[in-house]
């Protein structure tokens, strides 16, 4: 199944930090992990060149939960809307993290988006793998000040279906690095 095209419903993001290599590998790994959530499959292969083992795992564990006490999937209609405040490494660098503020709610059995999806503050850790940027982890940041931030949001064109996955089984494992 091809991946949906991502559309920006608002200006696309702008600013210095845009074009950073970190920054753009957290926005593929964002796309991807939205891809895999709506579809229930964890070992797409844009998830596993985009995103690191560890993470993979904890957003099918998450996946798994939400089946198993809900009896549904939540869908995201796009990206989880993302604004980068900081970068700590240079494009060299081994490993880095990039924070800045994420939609805190996006997902919804529907699918569609939220009015105000309000925002919270993250930090995306990063490593440098044979030339490709993999995101490994994040961490909240609950001191990261997000009140005033402009997310900027993409959706799926198409729009997601609402997933008939209603069995923790259906949900598909992610596949070692």
């Amino acid at each position: 199944m091809p991946a949906p095209t991502v559309v920006w419903a608002s200006a696309a993001p702008q600013g210095p930090l845009e074009a950073d290599p970190w920054v753009v590998a957290v926005r593929a790994s964002l796309e991807a992990q939205a891809i895999a959530m709506n579809r229930n499959d964890f070992s797409l292969s844009e998830l596993t060149t985009t995103t690191g083992y560890d993470l993979r795992s904890r957003l099918y564990g998450a996946a798994r939960d939400r089946v198993t006490n809900s009896g549904g999937t939540e869908i995201l209609p796009g990206p989880l809307p993302f604004a980068p405040v900081e970068v700590t490494g240079g494009p060299d660098e081994e490993n880095t993290s990039v924070r800045g503020c994420v939609a805190e709610r996006w997902a919804s059995e529907a699918g569609t988006a939220p009015a105000a999806p309000g925002a919270r503050g993250i930090e995306y850790r990063l490593e440098q793998v044979d030339g490709a940027r993999i995101v490994t982890s994040t961490v909240n940041l609950p001191e990261l000040d997000c009140s005033n931030v402009e997310l900027a949001v993409a959706l799926f064109d198409p729009l997601p279906e609402p997933s008939t996955v209603d069995d923790p089984e259906q949900i598909v494992r992610p596949t070692r690095d």
